[in-house]
């Protein structure tokens, strides 16, 4: 690799390895939170000052960070291998941008817990770390559009998303802080009617930097330019922007706002989900035209899995954007499974997929590394995430129909539900808890030490090739970030 190339791949393993720590301290806050549902728990964590409503803000701005740093490495791998290598101007805003985040997301760990908080959905930081973070999102703004920009209407059509991510972010995220003015904040209708309107654009906007994500990833495992450059993939960019202003519509019948809004958000949120299963239809039978049947990886595995997922929650939303069953549900577990599993079950799977493909790319010919990705013990890791996630999934479904349907009915809740809810909700999240830790151990694991680890696997027999998959040791990744060249050396001979 060049000097240029090595820097290129520092770049985009930083924001990954980032990206995956995002993870951690959301699994950390969703867990601390969870054990607020055991009454015991919450009164002992209460007796020394540890409140719910610290926490859950720490789990919920981690994950939503989680997405767009992940997003943002998607875009950066782009930017520095197909257009052209990090010049010394891309390389002091990448360090300026990482700065800023660092600080901002320190400052948040170390005040949400000490109850230093807005009080706001997503946002619930205090403002000062807000300017940190949208400093660095200009400078990659920057970056961004200074690499597209020359035969910028020639790129596919993620290079697209990607910029209506990028400058979308910047719009909700400024009018997410709408409250700190006061002729919003003395009016709690107006002050409610934008704050939900940020939430809904918030999320659009990772899902334009995912769904883009999607569609480089399927280009680069299939080899096939022409579908991000089609017509179904250009109609899916402009219903996603369509989406991005008015999907957070079809979930607010509760507030005053005209039926017609209601209506347009509902046709355009479904046509965008009809059209991301169509999409994640498409690359299944494009790998499946160019990947052996009896290749295992963990791209077209997480690939599958989403799609699957993909399936389930149109079904689910197609359901809960129905007003009547809407106030059935609204303020129940459905919801917070619908957001779970969209924010897991689609964007979290769509990135470990991009995530996966990068690290089999830059360790091609680490034979150990390609062990480890296509070894049995990772094929069960990941159904095992997503076992876990469909049990947490369904029991919050059940949960949230029976409180959902009994409230309607101006019933008490019933008396099991009411017993082993809590429990029930403890010990499921927290075995989704450990796999996703594990998934995510392990692929921090394969980032560290990029170089050591070619000369290790790579370097010391160069022209020995990937072994039969009968032929591989058990994956190690212990072994693999402790660089151990006598290990390599042995298991070779």
């Amino acid at each position: 690799m060049t000097e240029d190339q090595v820097r290129a791949e520092r770049m985009t393993f930083t924001l990954m390895r980032c990206a995956l720590a995002c993870v951690m301290i959301t699994i950390i806050g969703g867990a601390s939170s969870i054990l607020f549902y055991i009454e015991q728990i919450a009164k002992f964590l209460n007796g020394y000052g540890i409140q719910f409503q610290n926490l859950r803000p720490l789990h919920t701005t981690f994950a939503s960070a989680w997405i767009f740093l992940g997003g943002v490495a998607c875009v950066h791998r782009y930017l520095f291998s197909a257009i052209a290598s990090p010049t010394p101007g891309d390389r002091k805003r990448f360090r300026f941008q990482m700065v800023c985040w660092g600080l901002a997301g320190a400052g948040i760990c170390l005040t949400l817990p000490f109850g230093l908080s807005s009080g706001r959905e997503y946002l619930g930081f205090h403002p000062i770390f807000s300017l940190l973070i949208l400093a660095g999102w200009l400078a990659f703004a920057v970056t961004f559009f200074k690499k597209v920009s020359k035969g910028f209407f020639e790129r596919p059509v993620y290079v697209y998303m990607w910029g209506t991510g990028v400058l979308f972010f910047v719009f909700t995220f400024i009018e997410g802080h709408a409250y700190l003015i006061p002729q919003v904040r003395n009016y709690p209708i107006a002050d409610l009617q934008i704050q939900w309107k940020h939430c809904g654009t918030l999320v659009a906007s990772f899902n334009m930097l995912v769904y883009g994500a999607l569609l480089y990833l399927g280009e680069l495992v299939t080899g096939d330019k022409s579908y991000a450059r089609s017509t179904k993939a250009f109609v899916f960019l402009g219903i996603g922007m369509l989406n991005s202003f008015t999907n957070y519509a079809h979930h607010t019948y509760h507030i005053p706002q005209d039926h017609l809004i209601k209506w347009v958000a509902f046709v355009v949120s479904m046509i965008e989900i009809i059209i991301l299963v169509s999409i994640f239809n498409d690359l299944r039978r494009a790998i499946a035209k160019t990947t052996p049947t009896d290749r295992f990886t963990q791209t077209t595995r997480y690939l599958a899995i989403g799609r699957a997922w993909s399936f389930g929650l149109l079904a689910l939303a197609l359901l809960i954007s129905v007003p009547p069953l809407n106030a059935v549900i609204h303020g129940t577990r459905v919801v917070m499974a619908h957001a779970m599993g969209s924010e897991i079950g689609i964007d979290t799977l769509v990135l470990f997929a991009f995530f996966s493909f990068v690290i089999e790319d830059a360790f091609s010919r680490c034979w150990r590394t390609q062990a480890w990705l296509r070894h049995i013990d990772a094929r069960r890791l990941i159904n095992r995430l997503n076992g876990s996630l469909i049990a947490l999934f369904l029991w919050l479904m059940l949960d949230g129909l029976v409180t959902g349907i009994t409230r309607a009915q101006s019933m008490p809740l019933p008396e099991w539900l009411a017993k082993i809810s809590p429990m029930a909700t403890v010990v499921l999240g927290t075995i989704h808890a450990y796999y996703l830790l594990r998934v995510v151990h392990d692929l921090g694991m394969m980032l560290k030490r990029p170089v050591d680890r070619r000369r290790l696997e790579c370097d010391v027999f160069p022209d020995y090739p990937v072994p039969p998959r009968s032929l591989l040791p058990p994956p190690s990744t212990k072994n693999i970030s402790s660089g151990i060249g006598d290990d390599v050396g042995a298991d070779h001979v």
